[in-house]
């Protein structure tokens, strides 16, 4: 980006806005002269200056639609800087109350009180303690904010972006003058990438070749490797060739080798096998993993009752049922003092019932209490505690309760739904798992594999980390439910016999008369015409299947069973986009289950009504009380973390203090979300991605089949998503689609620190160095 050194000075009465983007805050205006100005100005909604006379800085440009303008770099109210930032920026100060405080400190004067010497602004009339904070919290932002702003706004940098880096970097001193000697700290910031940070440094005059330049790509490079691809290490010479394309450089291996041997030197990296790396942090928790099993390998318990066969007799009474030979064997290596368990099993094999009847046998020589059930998400640790009769939790929420202790107060621990658990957080578990304590992981290695870095549940179950227990046998209660035998059947590539009359499958056949040959003999333009008029049937279909819960679950609402309401019906796509994709699904639906005539809040194209169902969707400490708190009223706060994934409901909209509050009744929390910012928190949830949906159970869902979706049929995704349906599964759509992605087999295969350690322990390694290629 060339930015030019030669600014023009412009002043006027702000006449019209032409346009504004809310997003970028990039505006078009038109003065009293009738000059046009374009340019960001992110202080303010600028329709609040229309009248005001403004003082720009910038160059004349010519735009091919609305022609000679003027790009201005600064804008300033010319009645001063001050006079605007105490009537439009701080509550309550009127246009008088301002005059007033400036004549009687100056501008200069009251600069130097709000620096300085702010308590002597409690002498005027109308300011008290509680106001005076509100002036200087808004003083210090505003200043900050507005230096940052006119340095940044330069390199294209937003509004957003620059009110997220002030945010995150607001505690560090002189930060223009850190992001001018490492522009490459903007990385941490989501939303500006490596490249964004590379176009100012270049501008600040970083050379293209420095090793500083290259260092900022590698680490980048590597971590969202990682972070997109399921991956805790990579070839070496695979990320020369990622750094070549972010670099622009061509075959510069020798560069980026030596690069890499600094690294390895400052343990920055680590090389897992020949010419294979992983991040430090990657490496360290995988490493940690590995040594956790194998120290509890081959360390055994005393074995806790003495005649098994007459103790399951007895329990498989109380029970309710009998254990297959598979189960009993999970809970008889308990039985006989094994500290770690893998419980493995595809959907219906029985993996609650195992748990529960292991948990049982430990109870003989811990107390209830010293057992706890774990998951990620807060729906899935309500399933396994509802499954087991044991207490539950999040892994996150345990993690928080107990961070100031070494090690967790349990003496049994299962760890439910592992596939989903990654590398980091599976670590951060094990971490706080003292050697006495009892560790059973349970899981579908069936279903998709955890989102970020690490394939812990595979790579256990490939090298055996610990003993493991594969429970195969398919449990049904009659002949006429079908969605376990039908998912596993999928699961295995073969087409299941999906047009029976079952009690809980049903499939609706919403097809292309005749889809291949129409597909030959149309043209594009045609058959595209008549695949958009199928999506719609099959739309049609899917609200006409929804509207069969609605009742229900406005009835839930209404008992104030809002975890009830969450999860009893929902809609599961491979897509975002098009017709049967979640955004015009959601938006569909919406229209569907809330007829509410209170007022909503519309951001871009999605508009929050009360009751809506939402879902969360970053990884954010929020501001939150539980709902005993906000029952209360009360007006003390505390900060939660809110996981990506967790449902909610909206239950109240705050117009005055511009705040959504949603309940998370699974987490006993209610979060406070600001209408600035809730669009990149929340989204709607009356439909999910797939992935969205790992871990969790519906007691109704409901899967779009089309070939428009073809790119994301896979027999992996399919599996995961019919066994969220806990009572009913409906599969609408095209069935030549629905048979193409049940033969369409995924083998998931990710590249792990675990698998390089562990494929090449018997060759001779260097734990941390690479071949160097000269």
């Amino acid at each position: 980006m060339e930015i030019s050194e030669k600014n023009f000075n412009l002043s006027g009465v702000l006449k019209k806005v032409l346009y504004k983007n809310d997003e970028t805050k990039y505006t078009i205006a038109v003065l009293e002269n009738n000059q046009k100005i374009c340019g960001v100005y992110f202080d303010a909604d600028i329709e609040k200056l229309l009248g005001e006379e403004i003082i720009l800085t910038g160059n004349w440009i010519t735009h091919s639609k609305y022609g000679v303008q003027f790009e201005f770099n600064t804008l300033q109210v010319k009645e001063h800087e001050l006079f605007f930032f105490l009537t439009k920026i701080i509550k309550g100060f009127t246009k008088k109350s301002a005059t007033e405080i400036l004549e009687k400190y100056g501008e200069e004067g009251l600069i130097k009180i709000l620096d300085e010497n702010p308590n002597e602004l409690l002498s005027v009339k109308g300011i008290k303690e509680k106001k005076l904070k509100s002036i200087l919290n808004s003083w210090h932002s505003f200043k900050h904010l507005r230096e940052l702003g006119a340095f940044l706004g330069k390199f294209g940098v937003t509004s957003n972006l620059i009110t997220k880096i002030y945010s995150t970097f607001s505690e560090v001193e002189n930060l223009i003058e850190k992001i001018k000697q490492n522009p490459y700290i903007l990385i941490n910031i989501k939303g500006i990438g490596f490249k964004r940070a590379d176009e100012i440094a270049k501008a600040l005059g970083i050379e293209p070749k420095s090793p500083f330049r290259i260092k900022a790509c590698l680490n980048y490079t590597l971590r969202e490797y990682c972070d997109n691809n399921g991956n805790s290490s990579i070839d070496k010479f695979h990320l020369f060739k990622l750094l070549d394309d972010s670099l622009r450089f061509s075959k510069e291996e020798l560069l980026y080798e030596n690069i890499l041997v600094e690294m390895l030197a400052k343990e920055e990296i680590y090389s897992t096998s020949k010419n294979r790396i992983a991040l430090s942090m990657l490496y360290h928790c995988e490493k940690k993993i590995l040594d956790f099993f194998n120290i509890r390998k081959d360390i055994k318990n005393k074995k806790i009752i003495e005649n098994f066969d007459e103790y399951l007799e007895k329990k498989q009474k109380t029970l309710g049922f009998t254990l297959s030979s598979e189960q009993q064997k999970a809970v008889e290596l308990i039985n006989f003092g094994e500290k770690t368990l893998f419980l493995i099993g595809y959907a219906g094999t029985g993996k609650s019932t195992s748990s529960r009847a292991i948990l049982e046998l430990l109870e003989e020589i811990v107390s209830y209490d010293d057992i706890i059930t774990i998951a990620l998400s807060g729906i899935a640790s309500q399933r396994i505690s509802d499954t087991t009769g044991y207490n539950s939790s999040t892994i996150q929420s345990l993690l928080v309760k107990h961070k100031d202790k070494d090690f967790f107060p349990y003496k049994v621990i299962l760890l439910d739904e592992a596939s989903m658990v990654n590398s980091i957080t599976f670590f951060q578990i094990i971490s706080k798992i003292s050697d006495d304590t009892i560790f059973i992981i349970v899981g579908d290695d069936g279903q998709l594999p955890a989102i970020g870095a690490g394939n812990i549940l595979a790579d256990s179950i490939k090298f055996d980390l610990a003993p493991i227990c594969k429970l195969t046998k398919i449990y049904r209660q009659n002949e006429n439910q079908a969605i376990a035998v039908i998912a596993n059947d999928i699961r295995k590539g073969e087409l299941p016999n999906y047009k029976e009359e079952y009690d809980d499958f049903k499939f609706v056949d919403v097809s292309i008369g005749n889809y291949y040959s129409m597909k030959n003999s149309l043209s594009q333009n045609e058959f595209s015409d008549m695949r958009g008029e199928n999506s719609d049937y099959i739309l049609n279909n899917i609200l006409n299947i929804a509207s069969n819960y609605i009742q229900n679950y406005y009835d839930f609402i209404k008992d104030k069973n809002i975890g009830k309401a969450l999860t009893l019906f929902q809609v599961i796509t491979p897509m975002k986009g098009g017709v049967l994709g979640v955004e015009n699904l959601n938006i569909e639906l919406q229209r569907l289950f809330n007829h509410t005539k209170n007022r909503s809040l519309k951001i871009k194209d999605i508009e929050y009504k009360l009751t809506d169902k939402v879902i969360h969707i970053k990884n954010e400490n929020m501001k939150a009380q539980t709902m005993s708190m906000y029952k209360s009223n009360s007006s003390e706060f505390m900060e939660r973390r809110v996981y990506n994934g967790q449902l909610g409901l909206i239950i109240k909209l705050d117009f005055d203090d511009k705040k959504c509050v949603v309940l998370y009744p699974n987490d006993d929390m209610v979060v406070f979300y600001d209408f600035d910012n809730i669009h990149h928190l929340l989204n709607l949830a009356y439909c999910l991605t797939i992935h969205k949906t790992q871990g969790m159970e519906y007691e109704n869902a409901l899967i779009p089949m089309s070939f428009s979706h073809y790119i994301m049929h896979n027999t992996k995704l399919l599996y995961t998503a019919i066994t969220r349906a806990k009572n009913m599964c409906f599969i609408v759509g095209e069935e030549e689609a629905f048979k193409s992605a049940c033969k369409k087999i995924e083998v998931t295969i990710r590249e792990s620190v675990i698998n390089d350690l562990l494929s090449n322990k018997d060759k001779k390694t260097e734990t941390n160095s690479l071949s160097i290629s000269v």
